[in-house]
């Protein structure tokens, strides 16, 4: 069974439909975490922080650090780096500094740390929806 068919994906997805911020840090960090895997596999780094799921950066960078997905989070931060100190995580500032940053490193600027997580070093997801399995077993 596929993370997303899972019965706590499902419990997820329904959690969600009553906002994302109503939901508890660890099922957000699930969702940005499946955004990051999700738009990385389909295009690169490149096509996460363009699309609005890049929104959630910080918080797919927060659910690497508490799950402890080192060799992930390595390369998810040798790619943030590139936007300083404040990440922006407005859309259009982003797609600015996008541009920006392509401008100046080229177009391939996120293809290192996106082949990293292309090769799924860890399985960052189904770790995410794992520790919301133990969570909601608890609850």
């Amino acid at each position: 069974m596929s993370t997303t068919n899972s019965p706590t994906w499902k419990r997820l997805e329904e959690r969600w439909n009553e906002g994302f911020e109503r939901l508890l840090s660890e099922e957000q960090e699930a969702i940005a975490l499946w955004w990051l895997e999700s738009e990385t596999m389909n295009g690169t780094l490149n096509q996460f922080f363009w699309n609005s799921s890049g929104d959630l950066a910080m918080v797919a960078l927060s659910g690497l650090k508490k799950l402890n997905m080192l060799i992930t989070m390595k390369a998810f931060e040798s790619a943030l780096r590139y936007f300083g100190d404040n990440f922006p995580t407005d859309r259009a500032e982003r797609m600015s500094a996008l541009e920006k940053i392509e401008d100046e490193h080229g177009v391939d600027v996120f293809t290192p740390a996106s082949r990293v997580i292309k090769n799924m070093p860890e399985n960052f997801v189904q770790a995410a929806v794992d520790r919301l399995e133990r969570l909601y077993a608890s609850t």
